[in-house]
């Protein structure tokens, strides 16, 4: 489909489309149940972590790394293949990305060997940037007045399948084991490969330009585009700091005063899911109020969720209180700075993505695993302590009207 420039936003052109997709609300709902049961896929290791540490002969401090890898790979699929999506069709990366995640998960469920299941994290990750890829895809087929609305929408469906994620899995693993997790999580994905071939309309905006070129300009766009930079650099803060809390509760609940199990864990991690009912709700806020003010707000909602967590580590209350307002704020920040970045350009919406995922997911891997060694020989305060500091550091980045 061809494009004319017609304006210009944050230094990007703008390119008139032909024509405008409106999705349906079966679609979106489809949408948002493929982006959370992809991004369930990336987290059902982290309650699980001691069982499949001690199952593949891994030491406490290096359960981490899963995760870590987990996160690496989603990290290197937002910058090696996300940018695909503003030349290929969506419809046809989504469903390939899908069958191969649902053939790594089955070797994750049946591998004896650590490096085995490690390199099948891996790619399970790099297949993971389906659940940030249809997020982008669904803004150009919905008028600019629903952006945030419907970031908002597909984002309780990430939130809700990564707290979903790690309950089922809790509990699922503790009663038939963290491989049939795995076994499980195979078929339900291959089973939305087959849904979405026909569910997704075809992808406008679409512009032929060479793989090369494609990578060259993701390079051109961080350079031009202080908000890009600003944006990347906060949600790798947030999301860090997101990581950080769920990769030490796993070890930190099964300590004293605690001595849960991974069922327990999981039962306890059902009550977070309410985070993620403030998705839609954040999302009009971002379509209404500034980018800084909301991310301000975000950060402060995980600040106080860290500080109870600090303050009251060996209380259920402060635990609670944690899970829900660090899982309130990360989703602040993330709906926010999508929806200001995808109101650049268009066109680039995926590389502009690709950017900005490229560093949310650094940010992760690198919490995730620092949090372990941290845990280990410092304990839990200092894995609060660190995040936050971290999220006290994204607030006071943020600039006015320029995040």
């Amino acid at each position: 489909m061809n494009a004319s420039v017609t304006e210009r936003r944050g230094g990007f052109p703008q390119p008139e489309l032909a024509r405008q997709i409106e999705l349906s609300t079966g679609t979106l709902i489809l949408l948002g149940l493929t982006c959370a049961i992809c991004v369930a896929n990336n987290y059902y290791s982290q309650p699980l972590l001691i069982d499949i540490a001690r199952d593949l002969g891994l030491s406490k401090s290096l359960s981490g790394m899963a995760p870590t890898l987990t996160q690496l790979g989603i990290a290197l699929g937002m910058l090696l293949l996300l940018p695909l999506g503003d030349r290929i069709d969506n419809r046809l990366i989504t469903t390939s990305l899908l069958a191969v995640q649902a053939a790594t998960l089955i070797v994750m469920a049946t591998a004896t060997a650590p490096a085995l299941y490690m390199a099948a994290s891996l790619v399970a990750g790099l297949c993971g940037i389906v659940t940030y890829l249809l997020p982008a895809y669904a803004t150009r087929l919905v008028a600019p007045e629903r952006r945030g609305a419907v970031t908002g929408m597909l984002a309780t469906g990430i939130l809700t399948g990564i707290m979903l994620g790690r309950s089922v899995a809790g509990i699922a693993g503790y009663a038939v084991g963290w491989r049939t997790v795995y076994a499980t999580a195979a078929l339900a994905t291959l089973i939305m490969a087959v849904v979405m071939i026909r569910a997704m309309p075809p992808t406008p905006g679409l512009r032929p330009q060479s793989y090369r070129g494609l990578l060259q300009s993701v390079t051109a766009l961080v350079s031009q585009s202080a908000l890009l930079r600003r944006a990347t650099l906060l949600q790798a803060l947030s999301f860090g700091s997101f990581n950080a809390l769920w990769v030490g509760l796993t070890l930190h609940l099964q300590e004293a005063p605690f001595h849960l199990d991974t069922r327990r864990i999981g039962e306890l991690a059902l009550l977070a899911v309410t985070s993620a009912i403030a998705a839609p709700f954040l999302g009009r806020l971002a379509d209404r109020w500034s980018m800084a003010a909301v991310v301000r707000l975000a950060f402060l909602v995980t600040a106080a969720g860290w500080l109870a967590a600090l303050v009251l580590p060996s209380d259920y209350i402060g635990i609670v209180a944690a899970m829900v307002l660090v899982g309130i704020g990360a989703i602040g920040t993330d709906v926010t700075l999508r929806a200001a970045l995808y109101g650049l350009a268009p066109d680039i919406r995926m590389r502009l993505n690709a950017v900005y995922s490229t560093g949310t997911f650094l940010g992760g891997s690198i919490f995730s695993l620092l949090t372990p060694i941290l845990w280990s020989r410092l304990g839990w305060p200092a894995v609060a302590g660190v995040s936050l500091l971290a999220t006290m550091a994204g607030f006071l980045l943020v600039r006015d009207q320029k995040v």
